[in-house]
């Protein structure tokens, strides 16, 4: 495994870099293909936009990126929310969740109702402080290098720092396998609501 850059915090001018990685990483994310189906006209672009939307919401914690060696390419990107930091629906709706109706069939909007309400589910399940992994990203090109490895240390110093637990969710079967390397143990699991993907709550700690 090559030596890896520092991580930096990512800004602002490196959004739509970000956002690009976002679209490519997740292109065949089972979650995202229930929620945003391929028959959405201009599909490409309300991905875009819904990636552009998390990046803000996640402002409020800490957007983690790993650049490479010439600081030219973004590898990966990591949204990790501190203890006491949160994103609920008042903060998607001020980044711009308000247009999704707009932009997506009306038949589609139950799918993101179901969505949005796994954030009940994850206040109850972890009603303590505790480090919350938004989002973890790596380029196609740059996977299996260890960049998502990478990216997980700060929630998870963070964690054995203060003693609080972490907690994140995932839709694919290796992504669990890689979180539980991580440390992490299976609190849920199974499908949110009718014909959704697979789904996964972990914690560590």
């Amino acid at each position: 495994m090559e030596t890896l850059s520092p991580l930096t915090i990512l800004q602002p001018t490196q959004f739509d870099a970000a956002t690009e990685l976002l679209c490519a990483a997740f292109a065949d994310d089972p979650l995202f293909n229930y929620l945003v189906p391929a028959d959405v006209g201009d599909r490409p672009g309300l991905m875009t936009y819904l990636f552009r939307m998390l990046l803000l919401c996640g402002s409020g914690g800490q957007i983690y990126s790993l650049l490479s060696d010439d600081a030219q390419t973004l590898k990966g990107v990591g949204i990790w929310m501190p203890p006491g930091q949160t994103v609920d629906l008042v903060d998607l709706l001020l980044a711009g969740l308000y247009e999704l109706p707009f932009r997506l069939p009306l038949h589609y909007l139950p799918r993101w109702q179901a969505a949005l309400a796994l954030d009940r589910e994850h206040h109850q399940a972890m009603p303590m402080p505790h480090w919350y992994l938004m989002l973890l990203a790596v380029s196609p090109r740059f996977q299996r290098q260890g960049v998502g490895h990478q990216l997980m240390q700060p929630g998870l110093e963070g964690s054995d720092r203060t003693g609080s637990p972490c907690y994140v969710e995932t839709s694919t079967e290796d992504a669990v396998r890689f979180y539980q390397r991580h440390g992490f143990e299976i609190v849920k699991t199974g499908p949110f609501a009718e014909q959704a993907p697979p789904f996964w709550t972990l914690r560590r700690g």
